[in-house]
């Protein structure tokens, strides 16, 4: 399982909504078998008992092909009464790391925006070329709910910012 700290960081804001595509679900055992994220989990008050297959997923926030796709791939708790399927596109909340006495926050799944097998969902690569490895997750409800996109070369973003920012 990649490194811990990608379950409390993104390249958005810490409180920011994004989208991504959900890539690897882990076993409960794997989970309580990686003790550094065991403890980020607990410090930010996840129960060991709670933990259940597919407490954590990866998803991918770029797409398609390419080192993008799975070395920018986020780590993401889903809480109990959300459950995930490969492929579904997920909403959610970026967290941000441990800071002093606070244990941080963790990337934690809001919803499930679009079933991977829903062939007439809203959500899809943007930009349309396929030769791009750098597309992010776009539908064209985001702008009329609050969502910006933040162009960049090396990471471009569809996000929601924090609210009160």
């Amino acid at each position: 399982m990649p490194n811990a700290p990608r379950i409390q960081s993104d390249f958005v804001p810490a409180g920011s909504l994004r989208l991504a595509q959900v890539i690897y679900i882990s076993s409960r055992q794997e989970t309580i078998g990686e003790k550094r994220l065991l403890d980020i989990l607990i410090a930010c008050g996840v129960e060991e008992a709670s933990i259940r297959d597919g407490s954590i997923v990866m998803a991918r926030i770029y797409c398609c092909g390419g080192s993008n796709e799975v070395e920018t791939a986020r780590m993401l708790y889903a809480p109990p009464e959300i459950r995930v399927d490969l492929g579904d596109v997920v909403e959610v909340l970026v967290g941000h790391p441990a800071n002093g006495a606070d244990p941080g926050r963790l990337n934690t799944v809001t919803r499930i925006r679009q079933k991977r097998a829903d062939p007439d969902g809203a959500c899809r690569w943007d930009p349309p070329d396929e030769g791009k490895w750098t597309r992010v997750l776009y539908a064209d409800w985001m702008p009329q709910e609050g969502w910006i996109r933040e162009s960049g070369p090396i990471f471009p973003a569809w996000y929601k910012p924090p609210s009160g920012s």
